[in-house]
């Protein structure tokens, strides 16, 4: 029976793989702050470990004797610079340090984000071996914690997963679209060009994640692109396109609208405005 160990467990990607290694009969650990908050993780048979990933008295005792470490865990928005980069590079950090010094250290696959590379440009999808350009703090984060993996490299059997958008059961920042197409009718995009974008659905990342557990490449220590792996569900889409299926899922009809994206980045930044205010 291989053994797991899932950081970000109660999160949207973390609890959706969970769910599957334990289908698959995987037997997984999950290190959470909050044992209280995990009662699914529980139900489905989840070793749970107390913890966080400045613990490193837990994060010992998370990472032992398992086979596989999948760091999903990690920050996608805070108010400071610095709150990314503490969870994002300082906490890889100590997860990669933790496995390296067992006497045979586990698998590590480690899920960045595609924001880690950046945007590609109109026609050429970003290729693992293209030049990383984030051009977010949250994306810069990502990267440098990809670059703080890359430094037990030599010690740990390492794989770094890209996935863009992700959907599926669990996914609160969908749910929102799905509430605005069924309660409104309308679907506002940016701009009046489709601008093609990424998504992955949920089990086709967890599929993804542990075939390349189990196959998968591993990272060097140099900044190649073997051990890199971006993740899509098909097809390129677009905005527009995600209003019109998610209507079609509710079986609704919904008008696109597009709009002036001056409106997109006023409302974002009066968004931004007022997450700083309620922090």
């Amino acid at each position: 029976m291989q053994r797991a160990l899932v950081t970000g467990g109660t999160g949207f990607v973390g609890s959706n793989l969970v769910a599957e290694l334990r289908a698959r009969g995987w037997a997984v650990r999950s290190l959470v702050r909050n044992p209280a908050r995990a009662t699914e993780l529980t139900a489905l048979g989840t070793e749970l470990c107390a913890g966080s990933l400045q613990d490193s008295a837990a994060l010992a005792q998370a990472v032992a004797e398992v086979d596989v470490v999948f760091h999903v865990a990690g920050r996608v928005a805070a108010l400071k610079r610095e709150e990314f980069f503490l969870d994002n590079v300082e906490g890889t950090r100590a997860v990669l340090r933790t496995c390296a010094e067992r006497a045979s250290p586990p698998t590590v696959v480690m899920v960045s984000s595609l924001a880690a590379g950046g945007p590609s440009l109109p026609g050429t999808p970003r290729r693992e071996s293209d030049a990383s350009a984030p051009i977010s703090v949250y994306g810069e984060s990502k990267l440098a914690g990809e670059q703080a993996a890359r430094e037990f490299a030599t010690r740990v059997p390492l794989s770094i997963v890209r996935p863009p958008v992700v959907i599926g059961p669990g996914d609160r920042n969908s749910l929102q679209l799905f509430k605005t197409v069924f309660m409104t009718r309308l679907h506002l995009v940016p701009g009046l060009r489709r601008k093609p974008m990424s998504v992955v659905h949920v089990a086709d990342l967890c599929e993804a994640l542990i075939q390349i557990a189990e196959r998968g490449e591993r990272v060097s220590s140099d900044n190649s692109g073997a051990g890199i792996y971006y993740i899509t569900s098909g097809p390129t889409s677009s905005y527009a396109d995600m209003g019109r299926l998610a209507a079609a899922a509710m079986e609704r009809k919904v008008v696109v609208v597009p709009t002036p994206r001056i409106a997109f980045w006023l409302v974002g930044g009066l968004g931004e405005i007022i997450g700083h205010l309620r922090r």
